[in-house]
């Protein structure tokens, strides 16, 4: 018996020394257990972490940045099948995408057509775990957009949000089922919420980059401003200066020209240059006519565009009017081979940029017209100096008599003239002339009339047959339409007379001693008129102070501020006023007593005046 419980003794303390044992590995087994899960568990959050810091700390475009996603997700989860995606409007955008491991090519799809599980994201900003397609494919939110043979059993969709915005997605797939757990879903979710975060600063500060680009491009236009008054130069710098700040696909500046024309005055492509189009045609001429920005999307879809061979890629376009104030003066053209390329967001920018380039285009073409103008002044400067030349250097020189003659141009120059001409027999021809125009044709015209004149009267004519011969040279000579009036008189010192004839011009006035003027009107006209001319000759005996007065309608129709002109009668009273000085001073009288009507308006016409006073 006592064997027999030894024996019983022994046996249980065996097995209890067993279970000792066997329950002291079990114990070790799932201590080692839980502390290769915690190993593991440590491992996958620090791996997290130190994805999420890489991610926030990042600070690169929003490709790279991408790409960096990628690579910090797959040393957390297994990204064999792995899709990072972007949303544009209704447009979702596959920036990356992996299958078994390998990279696809990128693609996109309209969200508008069918969402699917992407779409589902975008709308409601959750996350999804999909554990068994086959199973739950029934119960799930939204039926996933596959297209393969072969597609994923299991599936963990993520939004990207940043400030209550979903921005993009993420995804990773198994072709097995039950690959992923909700500790999958929480390590994707913290990546995607981090890497929404770093992609919209990655765009604040693209914009900001783009932005001060902008402005560096406005301030170079502003440079080109003023530095370059060429438009030949300027323009193609503008071109080239937004093109290289923007990289479009064509930028090109049109402009308006004399004859209401749109013409392209520069562009990034050469073949265009010089091409016309009317006002109203094409978005360049809508934008010109309608005077705003027009911004297209697709031009594939938009009647006005027009398709040019130079430029066969072009997919959108921005045309931005060129004013100065209200007045549109151009167009700058901005084509894109992209869809959708002119954000709105840079709207103001791109009229900031057309308004500089419209203040540069003005700039230049106000400093090329100065340039015109002090060159036409110059010329009209000689040119007076010419036809000052002409005049007479002395006035007759008489005894008991005193002459003189007086020239003021409205212009530069003009076609007023008057001469003294020395004939044999100490005579003298006088002439007084206005061409029926102003400016550089008048004076061309009055050097023709004053030559003519003046071999007419050289030749010894009487006042009447030379106004008819010097008719018949210019007739011959001259094919404009101009015409001149003209008085020709042959004063004899000696006899005290003089004969004149008229062609047209405004009559004289003869001032006697006791201050009674009369009108010497006579019968001719104009001389370029027609072929035959016939004059009437007046003959004069002048006495003792009598004043003869040759004048032009410049000092009869000289207007004051109300529109009032000078007038006969104050001329007649002027002289009359005057005729006790010599006949330089009452022309002098003359012209004050007009510049006094008249006071601060200018001249519009020609004044000229001769004067001949006998004073013994």
């Amino acid at each position: 018996m006592m064997l027999e419980s030894s024996i019983v003794i022994a046996v249980t303390v065996a097995i209890m020394l067993l279970a000792a044992t066997i329950l002291s590995m079990v114990c070790l087994r799932r201590r080692s257990e839980a502390r290769h899960r915690l190993s593991t568990r440590v491992a996958e959050l620090q791996a997290l972490s130190d994805a999420v810091s890489a991610i926030a700390a990042a600070s690169l475009d929003e490709d790279e940045l991408c790409r960096l996603v990628y690579e910090r997700a797959a040393q957390v989860v297994d990204a064999s099948d792995f899709q990072l995606g972007l949303f544009d409007g209704s447009r979702y955008v596959i920036k990356l995408r992996y299958r078994q491991g390998v990279a696809q090519p990128g693609s996109q799809f309209d969200l508008s057509e069918t969402g699917g599980i992407v779409g589902w994201l975008r709308d409601h900003g959750q996350p999804l775990i999909v554990y068994d397609f086959r199973i739950e494919m029934d119960n799930l939110p939204a039926k996933p957009r596959y297209s393969s043979a072969n597609p994923p059993r299991s599936a963990v969709f993520v939004p990207m949000v940043t400030r209550d915005t979903v921005i993009g997605a993420l995804a990773i797939q198994s072709e097995r089922p039950n690959a992923y757990t909700d500790a999958h879903l929480r390590m994707l979710s913290i990546i995607a919420n981090q890497a929404a975060a770093a992609i919209q600063n990655a765009r604040a500060l693209q914009r900001e980059r783009t932005r001060a680009r902008q402005m560096e491009l406005v301030s170079e236009v502003a440079r080109s401003t003023a530095s370059l008054f060429d438009l030949q130069s300027l323009l193609p710098r503008l071109v080239q200066s937004i093109q290289s700040a923007f990289g479009y696909y064509f930028v090109g500046i049109f402009l308006v020209d004399e004859l209401g024309q749109i013409v392209c005055s520069a562009a990034s492509h050469p073949a265009v240059i010089g091409k016309r189009q009317r006002m109203g045609e094409g978005l360049v001429g809508a934008c010109i006519a309608e005077g705003r920005m027009i911004v297209v999307d697709n031009t594939s879809c938009d009647g006005r565009f027009i398709f040019m061979p130079e430029m066969p890629a072009t997919q959108s376009e921005a045309v931005l009017p060129l004013k100065i104030g209200e007045r549109v003066i151009g167009a700058l053209d901005l084509q894109s081979d992209q869809l959708c390329a002119f954000d709105r967001d840079e709207a103001h920018y791109l009229e900031v940029l057309s308004q500089q380039v419209a203040i540069a285009v003005e700039d230049a073409r106000l400093y090329e017209q100065s340039v015109e103008r002090q060159q036409l002044e110059q010329e009209l400067n000689f040119a007076r100096e010419i036809q000052t030349s002409f005049l007479p250097k002395v006035w007759p020189q008489v005894e008991g008599w005193s002459v003189a003659g007086k020239w003021r141009a409205a212009r530069q120059v003009g076609g007023d003239f008057y001469d003294f001409i020395a004939l044999p027999g100490s005579r003298w021809g006088f002439v007084i002339a206005d061409v029926a125009d102003k400016g550089v044709p008048a004076a061309l015209f009055m050097a023709l009339s004053r030559t003519l004149i003046r071999a007419v009267a050289f030749s010894g004519r009487e006042p009447d047959e030379a106004l008819a011969r010097a008719n018949q040279l210019i007739q011959a000579d001259s094919t404009s339409d101009l015409f001149v009036t003209m008085i020709y008189a042959i004063w004899d010192p000696r006899a005290g007379n003089m004969a004149l004839a008229n062609a047209g011009h405004n009559p004289p006035l003869l001032c006697r001693v006791d201050g009674e003027v009369s009108v010497l009107r006579s019968r001719g006209i104009a001389l370029g008129v027609v072929d035959r001319l016939l004059p009437e000759s007046v003959f004069l005996e002048l006495q003792a102070g009598d004043v003869l007065l040759l004048y032009t309608d410049g000092m009869t129709d000289a207007i004051d501020e109300s529109g009032e002109a000078f007038g006969m009668p104050r001329l007649q009273a002027a002289l009359a006023q005057s005729r006790h000085l010599d006949a330089e001073g009452i022309a002098n009288a003359l012209l004050q007593a007009v510049d006094e009507f008249i006071g601060d308006e200018a001249a519009f016409d020609d004044q000229t005046l001769v004067v001949l006073k006998r004073e013994v």
